[in-house]
């Protein structure tokens, strides 16, 4: 039951236990927040989304390599929501990066706003995911890149593995062809050079309009 409650946490943090899960995040995803970002290989005048930004960390790396252009988030939890607007106050203020609550399915941004959107163990929440990647497409730019990180269903300790009907865990190849699906192309898996810190994967697809 317990077990039950912190995996539901996950999905939509709320409350003060909400807050402590965010903290668990900054602490626990540390490396795959750096690692995700970094295979973006942002430039200084892109503009990126993040889905679901949690407690908003990698949208602070992601802020400081997109110097003159724009960083978005949206997240499902408005407790998440109000922790990374503190933790990017700054930014904020500066007009560089704008939190917002939402639903993947339905994102707030015109077709093409984004030349990268990145979501880190989020699509394990997804119910609809083919739907909510062909969302994502719609506001990449032509030729935008997607990164999808996510630690394999394989990697799970078996002692740990959380609810199913909270949490649906994908292989690799099973991301692979969701992203295929949702119309992206040229998809492939990046497994992170040191799985005894991360054993992780990033799936990277490009919006390719005429796929």
């Amino acid at each position: 039951m317990i077990g039950r409650f912190i995996s539901g946490k996950f999905r939509n943090p709320t409350g003060l236990f909400g807050r402590l899960v965010g903290n668990m995040m900054v602490q626990g995803n540390q490396v795959e927040q750096g690692w995700t970002v970094s295979l973006l290989n942002i430039q200084p005048t892109d503009h990126i989304l993040e889905i679901g930004f949690g407690p908003g960390v990698a949208i602070q790396h992601a802020e400081q390599q997109a110097v003159s252009g724009h960083v978005s988030g949206i997240d499902y939890s408005r407790t998440m929501l109000q922790v990374a607007q503190k933790r990017n106050a700054d930014a904020i203020r500066a007009g560089r990066v704008d939190l917002r609550h939402g639903e993947v399915l339905s994102l707030p941004y015109a077709n093409e706003s984004f030349d990268k959107v990145f979501t880190i163990h989020c699509i394990y929440f997804w119910a609809k995911p083919v739907e909510a990647l062909r969302e994502a497409r719609r506001v990449l730019k032509a030729d935008g890149l997607l990164a999808v990180t996510i630690q394999p269903k394989d990697k799970w300790p078996k002692n740990r593995l959380p609810p199913s009907d909270l949490f649906t865990l994908y292989s690799s190849d099973e991301v692979v062809q969701l992203l295929s699906e949702a119309g992206f192309s040229h998809v492939s898996a990046q497994a992170y050079s040191q799985p005894e810190k991360f054993p992780g994967e990033c799936i990277l697809g490009i919006n390719n309009p005429k796929s």
